[in-house]
């Protein structure tokens, strides 16, 4: 067990050694890398700002053009406002007129009227412009007879009269018909719908202004940090070569004193056996072959004889 623990350790520092020891071997790479990232992301801060300047000026029209749209709304409601209260007024007045000639006038020059029931008509009929002022000093008199009594002159009256009464009516007829009020009104729509879609431009724009401020907040974050990366490459790499010093020397240590310790301990503790000793016969000198032979015959039969 512990000697796996010794060599994981040795792993470790090993590794720690050689992933510096690549480290500031690519180190040209490493500080090309930086400098390419720093380019990169100074062209795309470039690039977002160019994008949020021209959504700047984009929402900037849009909000001036909403604005002479909402001035023109307000102007074509104000139109269309004038123009209705015109037309009601001139309608009134001619609704009024209508009514006088049905209701006083007409009674009046079949039967005649009373002095005041003339005065009362004559009065509402100076409302109106176009009747002549000799010609309604002398209507009095006509209607004051029934039709059957006109006089030639009363007649000639009367007939001016109508005249003037109906250039009266047309001349009303054609003041509302200056009053196109459907046109003012399709004026209004056209005005809010131009203003509904300024408004709807205006808000996509502004949104879009807001995304590309943000893009741009990014980027000069993105900036910033490949700029610190690249400023601080030297002191990086040594830091690197720092640490790969304090790695070799702790791996140095290692070798010389726990594992060459952990590896004498084990050593005596399981001493290595012995080769086994091969007992090789002792060589006879040449020429005394025979003699021992003899000399073991002798022995052997001394050995027999006891």
């Amino acid at each position: 067990m512990a000697d796996e623990v010794l060599v994981e350790l040795q792993k470790e520092l090993e590794t720690a050694v050689s992933n510096a020891d690549s480290t500031l071997a690519d180190s040209a790479g490493e500080k090309q890398r930086r400098e390419l990232a720093a380019s990169e992301t100074k062209t795309k801060l470039e690039a977002a700002e160019t994008l949020e300047g021209c959504r700047l000026m984009a929402m900037t029209e849009a909000k001036a053009t909403g604005k002479t749209n909402e001035a023109a709304l307000v102007e074509a409601k104000k139109q269309e406002k004038f123009t209705l209260a015109q037309f009601d007024k001139v309608s009134a007045r001619k609704t009024s007129l209508e009514n006088i000639i049905s209701t006083q006038l007409e009674p009046m020059k079949s039967a005649g009227g009373g002095k005041r029931e003339i005065n009362v008509l004559t009065k509402a009929l100076g409302a109106f412009e176009g009747f002549d002022a000799s010609l309604m000093q002398a209507l009095p008199t006509a209607l004051a007879k029934p039709a059957e009594e006109y006089t030639s002159f009363n007649q000639l009256v009367v007939q001016q009269f109508e005249e003037a009464l109906s250039a009266v009516k047309s001349k009303l007829d054609a003041e509302l018909q200056t009053f196109d009020t459907a046109e003012k009104a399709t004026a209004g729509e056209a005005a809010q719908d131009a203003y509904n879609k300024a408004k709807e431009a205006y808000e996509s724009a502004h949104n879009e202004h807001e995304e590309a401020v943000k893009s741009t907040a990014a980027a000069k974050e993105a900036l910033r940090q490949a700029e610190d990366a690249q400023n601080s490459f030297d002191a990086d790499m040594r830091e690197v070569a720092s640490k790969m010093d304090e790695a070799n020397e702790a791996l140095a240590a290692f070798k010389s004193g726990p594992l060459e310790t952990f590896t004498e301990l084990k050593n005596k503790e399981t001493p290595a056996e012995p080769a086994d000793q091969v007992i090789l016969p002792e060589e006879v000198p040449a020429g005394t072959e025979d003699g021992a032979a003899e000399a073991a015959a002798d022995g052997a039969a001394e050995a027999a004889a006891e």
